[in-house]
């Protein structure tokens, strides 16, 4: 494991608000994240990291 995220009480919130199916790519994209070094998953934010 990379890092561990935390998610705080009103980001379970908003991810309960979203189409499930949005909201488990977002997980399933943090997951990722923390578990391998991919530059796709993070190619937006290049510049800000």
């Amino acid at each position: 494991m990379l890092f561990e995220t935390v998610l705080l009480e009103e980001a379970f919130k908003f991810l309960s608000e979203l189409n499930r199916k949005h909201s488990e790519k977002i997980l399933y994209n943090i997951r990722k994240a923390e578990t391998e070094t991919d530059p796709e998953l993070l190619k937006k934010l290049t510049d800000e990291i």
